[in-house]
């Protein structure tokens, strides 16, 4: 199966989470910055966090740009220090795009003083997981789909 993360990253903390699931599942990190290439993509994990209770603009704007040649599917790991914030707009966007959304995974981050030393190893395993599963619900939905790259 053909997955790639793309992350954008004010702080370091999204770049953070995006490497440490990338890395697990030998699976390609790309940063929005770079404007990445994409096509024919199976599952695009997309990492971003929330500034003033919203999406990143950066990462908007991409999502506005996607197609259904470039991905099929796309998850959502949001990184938020209050773990409360989702990234609503930016699922809305995507289905607009009829890009099926399969999920969203909010992860600590920190902000100042709050949620100091997130994101930790915990954090980057609860990323690990939901990406890991997602790929698994795929896989299990489409038997030609395993096998590949993942």
């Amino acid at each position: 199966m053909n997955v790639k993360i793309v992350y954008f990253s004010k702080t370091g903390h999204s770049k953070k989470i995006a490497e440490a699931v990338g890395e697990a599942l030998s699976v390609d990190v790309l940063n929005i910055e770079d404007k990445p290439s994409l096509f024919a993509v199976d599952l695009l994990i997309i990492v971003g966090g929330i500034y003033n209770g919203l999406s990143a603009p950066e990462v908007l704007q991409f999502g506005e740009k996607l197609k259904p040649s470039m991905t099929q599917r796309a998850a959502i790991i949001t990184s938020s220090a209050f773990r409360k914030d989702s990234q609503d707009r930016l699922s809305l966007t995507l289905k607009s795009n009829y890009i099926e959304v399969m999920g969203e995974c909010i992860v600590r981050g920190s902000f100042a003083i709050i949620s100091m030393g997130s994101p930790n190893r915990k954090d980057f395993d609860v990323a690990i997981q939901f990406t890991s599963d997602i790929i698994a619900d795929i896989e299990r939905a489409s038997p030609n789909a395993s096998g590949s790259e993942a």
